[in-house]
């Protein structure tokens, strides 16, 4: 009888053990796929705002262009040229603009990227240079906003 308590203590102390270690390395792998899947994210968002903020600067510089080159002469095809290739940086960054949205943790981040992406699409409507080289630096303060939100969210 002494043996069968014992085999029965040894079977039951086997299946506690082998539980316990089970229900530790379940914890464990939750914890490490949590933390991949958190840095997965953070490492997209990264390369999602930083593609974003690039697009529009070069959207920004292309409307610049546009701007002179029909004020010097707008006839030219320097100045059709420039047009259309300020349509083509447009598409570029609203793209970007809508993998922000698809992404962001929160509205004000995307509200931030769709602020930047406007401030840069009325640049070319400019009366003056003035008007222009305020305008532009009001879309590149407003850009830089955008970071501000952005690396808060990758943070």
């Amino acid at each position: 009888m002494d043996s069968a308590i014992s085999a029965l203590v040894a079977v039951l102390g086997t299946l506690l053990g082998s539980t316990v270690a089970y229900l530790f390395q379940r914890k464990s792998a939750e914890r490490t796929e949590s933390f991949t899947h958190r840095q997965q994210l953070r490492a997209e968002r990264m390369a999602v705002y930083s593609d974003f903020a690039g697009a529009v600067t070069e959207f920004r510089r292309s409307q610049y262009d546009r701007w002179h080159r029909k004020n010097e002469d707008p006839d030219s095809t320097d100045s059709s040229e420039a047009r259309l290739e300020s349509y083509r940086l447009k598409g570029v960054a609203q793209h970007e603009l809508f993998r922000v949205r698809l992404i962001a943790s929160s509205t004000a981040v995307a509200e931030g990227a769709r602020n930047a992406f406007e401030a840069a699409s009325q640049l070319h409507d400019a009366s003056s240079k003035t008007e222009l080289r305020g305008n532009g630096n009001e879309a590149k303060e407003i850009l830089e906003r955008f970071i501000s939100l952005a690396s808060n969210d990758v943070r």
